[in-house]
């Protein structure tokens, strides 16, 4: 969350106890295997996009059946930091667990698991819980997937008729041998096994195992990876590529059994029609789409003896949303689509995975949203995330290698020199691109802008003008926490807020808010789910819906500052629109739900409904150089649709109830596509 997303804590967590695990079990009778034996130490090393050290975990077995891990990770001003205990029983199942630590943003990791006598209980500052069973089961913790379970739990489900397990505290794992692949290590040639593990997340955790089906190396959509200290991080990117091909298989079997393209023309009968361009809906329509574009709008029938009709009787037919905040992987493109965002902007994936996942989602091999890319980079260093320069003719040739792929804008991070920004603004505004952003550390909000920034991503970068200036290092967790703590004394219709509201008018900026992860930031309490995914977390894969009951922002005892701080950000946010300052809403954590809370985000600070239904399609379009051929039903425009139970003019939550989609020439059922990703649906879908 808050800018570049990388893994959530839980990802993290989840991967170095698998390897405390995956180190040491006993499986019934079989003889342990192992590649660490009794009392001994593995070290794994942690690289960021392939390049860049990350950190390390040391894994230490005591031969008693217990089990020790210590990691440091960290990447883009993130630390983490965890000691796990870990104590096995006499047939390798966890008897008890202790995790304690610090996440990357700096909240209080503390979890226990035990079983005993048939009771398994554990806790966390979130929630809190036990089950009386005599069957065997393997613990899914709050503070990741499968925190201290994946190694023993592929062991154990890998024995079984099925390949599956059932897990504390409720579900179910199914695991799959995938792909073998030979590498050369320092230690010699090693093969090495693919595993994907089913049904704790929306699609496959994947892991890779040497013969002995320890946990060697991990790798996190070519962002995050790990392998064993010593290995030539060549091999990660190796892996990852093989990791991706394998993700990608998966995927394409979900669009294979849950895409319809009819290959006649179809036709929404009897449908209410958002119309965004004037704010309206217009009652009892008929639209017709012919080779995925719209030919008609009509208020009298349609004649056509070969087309699929669809009834959209008591519903409304509105232009698929926009996410402008987007970070790829491979089960967003089944989220999006299921919940009505057929058009993403990538804003800073890795090159080569994202330009290959857009391919397929673009050919329709797999299921995803249309997409434009924003190109990444930072500046080498100790805070440095992404791609970063060396120097400034590494960032200005970066900007060429960005235009020559297609990308339509640049976004910098936070350690790029304050005096880099203009050049890089001239070499991009020369290619027809736009400047976007955090603001760079020592530089102001006001000073990007008057450099060439045409857009700021994230609110508190707008609230930083004034908190931080060009005085204090944003690239540390300051940017959030000084945020938090004085957003709410910020008065909107002082002077210098209002001359700011008038340089971004004046110069046409743009606004990336990405309201939502801010809100939760600042919101969040233990014990509650978190706000974004209130509405939606009952109906989460357990893995998911139980980590999001845990704060990961410390607010440090300043907790009626952060509510205050959360008011002023809609304040803000309403400020921003009626003095005719552009919004474009974005995600930057979970695909498609936190779009659906970013738009009501911009409907309870006030702006009227029909301007940000306005926002979420056909600005959104206009910001990305589209809207000619998308963000509105108009006729010759893509057939970017979706169908919907209500009307978003009464109730913007509506957006939420997709009952069907269409993108270009394919229809799709949200309904199907949500219990694929292991999501319990929210209405039926319509019938076709």
């Amino acid at each position: 969350m808050t800018g570049c997303r990388a893994p959530n804590r839980f990802v993290l967590l989840l991967l170095s106890s698998m390897i405390a695990v995956a180190c040491s079990q006993e499986q019934g009778d079989e003889p342990e295997k192992t590649t660490a034996t009794a009392g001994s130490t593995a070290r794994f090393d942690w690289y960021m996009q392939g390049t860049t050290p990350a950190g390390q975990t040391t894994i230490t077995k005591n031969g008693d059946g217990k089990i020790t891990n210590e990691s440091f990770v960290h990447w883009n001003n993130r630390e983490w930091t965890v000691h796990s205990e870990l104590q096995l029983d006499k047939n390798g199942r966890i008897a008890s667990q202790k995790i304690t630590g610090i996440s990357p943003f700096k909240s209080v990791i503390d979890e226990y698991f035990s079983y005993e006598n048939g009771v398994a209980s554990w806790g966390t500052p979130g929630e809190s819980g036990s089950a009386t069973t005599d069957e065997p089961a393997f613990y899914l913790p709050n503070e990741s997937i499968t925190f201290g379970a994946a190694g023993a739990l592929v062991r154990a489900a890998y024995k079984n008729m099925d390949n599956s397990i059932d897990l504390f505290p409720n579900g179910r794992a199914r695991v799959e041998k995938v792909k073998e692949v030979a590498v050369d290590t320092s230690e010699g040639e090693q093969t090495l096994s693919l595993f994907a593990i089913h049904g704790i997340g929306f699609t496959p955790t994947y892991l890779w195992f040497d013969e002995n089906l320890d946990v060697v190396a991990f790798d996190f959509s070519g962002y995050l990876g790990m392998i064993p200290e010593g290995w030539d991080v060549s091999i990660l990117t190796e892996l990852s590529g093989v990791q991706s091909e394998a993700d990608g298989e998966f995927i394409k079997q979900l669009a294979g059994d849950l895409a319809t393209r009819p290959d006649i023309p179809v036709i929404f009968e009897n449908v209410d029609v958002v119309d965004v361009v004037n704010g309206r809906l217009i009652e009892d329509q008929n639209v017709l789409i012919d080779n995925g574009v719209i030919r008609a709008v009509s208020g009298d029938a349609i004649e056509s003896s070969t087309a699929l009709r669809i009834d959209g009787s008591g519903k409304s037919l509105m232009p698929g949303l926009w996410d402008m905040h987007g970070h790829f992987s491979l089960s967003d493109g089944v989220l999006n689509i299921a919940g009505g965002i057929t058009n993403v902007r990538d804003i800073g994936g890795v090159h080569e995975k994202t330009t290959q996942l857009i391919a397929k989602y673009d050919s329709g091999e797999i299921i995803g949203p249309n997409t434009v890319r924003a190109g990444f980079m930072d500046k080498a260093g100790p805070y440095a995330s992404g791609w970063a320069a060396e120097t400034l003719q590494d960032a200005l040739d970066r900007v060429d290698f960005y235009a020559e792929n297609g990308y339509i804008q640049i976004k910098l991070y936070s350690s790029i020199e304050p005096e880099w920004v203009a050049p890089i603004a001239e070499r991009a505004h020369s290619h027809g691109m736009r400047l976007s952003g955090h603001i760079p550390a020592f530089m102001s909000a006001e000073q990007a802008i008057r450099a060439g920034y045409d857009e700021i991503q994230h609110i508190n970068m707008v609230f930083l003008n004034f908190l931080a200036g060009d005085r204090e290092d944003t690239r540390q967790q300051l940017r959030f926490t000084l945020y938090g703590d004085e957003a709410g004394n910020l008065d909107l219709n002082s002077e210098a807020v209002q001359e700011f509201f008038a340089l971004l008018k004046e110069n046409n900026v743009v606004i990336d808010p990405t309201a939502a992860i801010f809100d939760t930031s600042l919101r969040h309490l233990d014990g509650q789910p978190d706000p974004t995914f209130a509405a939606v977390v009952d109906h989460l894969p357990p893995s998911i819906a139980r980590s999001l009951y845990n704060v990961e922002m410390n607010k440090r005892g300043q907790e009626d500052a952060w509510l205050r701080s959360a008011e002023n950000q809609a304040a803000m946010l309403k400020a921003l629109h009626d003095y005719g300052i552009q919004l474009v809403p974005g995600s930057d954590n979970m695909a498609a739900f936190t779009v659906h809370r970013e738009i009501e985000l911009y409907a309870e600070a006030g702006i009227p409904l029909v301007d940000v239904l306005r926002i979420a399609t056909l600005d959104s379009a206009r910001v990305a150089g589209v809207a000619d051929r998308k963000g509105s039903i108009e006729v010759d425009k893509d057939a970017d649709l979706i169908l919907i139970d209500g009307n978003p003019f009464d109730d913007i939550s509506a957006i939420r109830r997709t009952v069907l989609v269409m993108k270009g020439h394919t229809l799709y059922r949200p309904e199907d596509l949500y219990r694929a990703v292991g999501v319990k649906p929210f209405l039926p879908s319509t019938e076709m």
